[in-house]
């Protein structure tokens, strides 16, 4: 088989088996090649090292990367024209101690494609009600939780019954939307998070959806952004809701100004159902009407038989 084969029955697998990400990484005698579907990997199969290490140099050809560089972290992202559609993908390659280069490839989904099934239906009610006023809406959950997903779901309600404008700002864009204004963070020719803000805002957007809030200057401009009026989302890494407040004093925003700023907190998980392979997504919202949702909705899936036992005892609070 040719790499280029190899290399597209494994994007085919993947995107077809709707999977989040390939791992292709070393251990001692081989390589194992790996895919991500929430919670589950699902170990696919064992290459040689040499034939690992000529599908690695395929990918990184594919994705433009310097197929000469073993030791630099490298990243890149691709389209890939297939007959179930276009395949778009982002690569994160870098060697280890060995000298021994490690893959993972993140599949990106069209909106179109990209479906929620929601534990309790009314929390996303709730969400949808709640961002019709400005201010900075965050989203945290582990990865591969849908954020993104909530996200677009919640703009195409804003753009769809309000006719709103909305621009993103992205590192890549993960789903493509022709009824948005994306861009995307190229540090190489100086497109930051912090210059691309700078930019948007003067395009005077009714929502400015920011990708992440990685550092400090990004949660002050995120800030800034939601107390000149505008409507702000972006996801920030916390374990849970109440995180997420330390995660900003830590980034040395203050207690005073995050109070002023944040309309909103939604913490999410991918929580798996008792319908095999099928997960549900379960929101943490900081809102008084939503108090205790969490436990009362995992609660109720538990009564009606959707989540196991052990599920409920694994994601009560």
């Amino acid at each position: 088989m040719t790499m280029k084969k190899l290399a597209m029955t494994l994007l085919d697998y993947g995107f077809s088996n709707q999977m989040s990400d390939l791992y292709v990484l070393p251990k001692s005698s081989h390589y194992e090649l790996s895919f991500r579907h929430h919670h589950d990997i699902h170990r696919y199969s064992q290459l040689s090292h040499k034939t690992a290490e000529q599908l690695i140099l395929y990918f990184k050809y594919l994705a433009g990367m310097d197929i000469a560089e073993k030791r630099k972290v490298q990243m890149g992202g691709t389209t890939i024209k297939r007959k179930q559609g276009n395949v778009r993908i982002r690569l994160s390659v870098v060697g280890d101690f060995l000298n021994r280069e490690t893959l993972v490839i993140r599949f990106l989904y069209p909106m179109s494609s990209k479906t929620l099934h929601f534990i309790n239906p009314k929390q996303l009610d709730s969400i949808n009600q709640q961002v019709t006023r400005n201010g900075l809406f965050l989203f945290s959950g582990p990865t591969g939780s849908g954020k993104s997903t909530t996200m677009h779901t919640l703009m195409q309600h804003l753009i769809h019954k309000q006719n709103k404008h909305i621009i993103t700002i992205e590192d890549p864009v993960e789903i493509e939307d022709s009824h948005l204004m994306q861009f995307q963070v190229n540090e190489k020719i100086g497109l930051t998070y912090q210059e691309l803000i700078k930019v948007c805002l003067r395009h005077r957007p009714d929502c400015l959806m920011i990708g992440e809030i990685r550092d400090g200057e990004t949660a002050q401009m995120a800030m800034r952004a939601a107390l000149t009026g505008h409507l702000v989302f972006s996801t920030i890494h916390a374990k849970n809701r109440k995180g997420v407040e330390a995660r900003l004093i830590e980034l040395g925003i203050p207690k005073e100004e995050i109070n002023q700023s944040v309309q909103g907190i939604i913490y999410q998980e991918m929580i798996p159902l008792t319908t095999k392979g099928k997960y549900g997504v379960l929101y943490d919202i900081s809102d008084k009407e939503n108090k205790n949702s969490w436990e009362k909705s995992l609660q109720k899936a538990y009564y009606e038989k959707r989540i196991t036992q052990k599920t409920y005892q694994t994601y009560q609070n």
